[in-house]
């Protein structure tokens, strides 16, 4: 993450105030908003924690507002491109974390310069370097795998008490009790990014299980380490989720890793993955993407 860090040391000593955004989503999005936290700490940058409710009028040109990295701006959601349509509106600059991205030419072209988006592989590096983008482009690895795991060892207010976070722990000890009797897990993809045909069980969908909220660092850390704790009890994962494929990097756990609709799985593996010894010996690639 050497361009990420050489970033947010620049941003110390030339802002007013930064301002951090992280992404909403599920258990994945808070492993990449924990991989955010991490390099923050690293490099001890300053900044304030904002949600979707925060008054982006009151900052002027000296702020910075850093968006999370993630898979945001593509055809199959629209909550990444309707945040870029409305900040562009003001005159803060942005920095965007490492993402992929396809399509929504129309929103990227929104970019200005003095806004930096990263792209976490070639992909879609290469897509936005022929767009022609007024913003600065580079290249860095996907923020969850710059996740210290030892951030999981401090304490963090749990989310509040509701039937449907009871329901998630009750899945949560259900996969611990199923750990015990069988070591593989099959965690596939249940909504519009998958391309595998078949049955799939919602209960075995770790990121959607592990989701306890992504509006706030102590949830963040809640959700990605009860996903990794998950991923850690299995010896093998077959999945097509790109943060539950990158949360078995982080614990040493075996994947067998299929492609989901667009090229942000491959374009991963190749970047992150593959150079990367320890962690490429960890993945059976059933299948590629030409």
């Amino acid at each position: 993450m050497n361009k990420v860090i050489e970033h947010l040391e620049l941003a110390k000593n030339r802002y007013k105030r930064i301002y951090f955004r992280p992404n909403s989503g599920n258990a994945g999005d808070s492993l990449i908003n924990v991989g955010f936290y991490s390099l923050a700490e690293k490099v001890d940058l300053g900044y304030t924690e904002i949600s979707d409710d925060f008054d982006y009028a009151a900052l002027g040109p000296d702020d910075l507002v850093i968006l999370s990295g993630g898979g945001n701006i593509v055809p199959y959601w629209h909550a990444g491109s309707d945040l870029i349509r409305r900040l562009t509106q003001y005159s803060f600059p942005l920095l965007l974390m490492p993402q992929s991205i396809e399509g929504r030419q129309d929103v990227l072209s929104l970019l200005r310069k003095g806004d930096t988006l990263f792209l976490r592989e070639r992909y879609s590096f290469d897509y936005a370097r022929s767009l022609d983008l007024a913003c600065d482009i580079s290249l860095d690895h996907d923020l969850a795998f710059s996740t210290n795991l030892e951030l999981f060892t401090t304490p963090v207010k749990s989310p509040k008490s509701s039937i449907k976070n009871a329901r998630k722990m009750l899945y949560i000890a259900y996969h611990y009790v199923r750990s015990r009797f069988t070591k593989s897990l099959s965690a596939l993809r249940t909504d519009r990014e998958s391309k595998i045909d078949g049955p799939k069980r919602k209960i075995n969908d770790i990121s959607i299980v592990a989701k306890f909220g992504t509006r706030d660092r102590d949830l963040n850390l809640f959700s990605a380490k009860w996903l990794l704790k998950v991923l850690s009890w299995y010896d093998v994962v077959e999945t097509d989720r790109l943060h539950v494929f990158v949360g078995c990097m982080l614990v040493g756990t075996r994947v067998v890793l299929h492609d989901n609709a667009y090229h942000k799985i491959t374009g991963v593996f190749e970047y992150s993955v593959k150079p990367h010894p320890t962690y490429s010996s960890l993945v059976d690639r059933p299948e590629t993407v030409s």
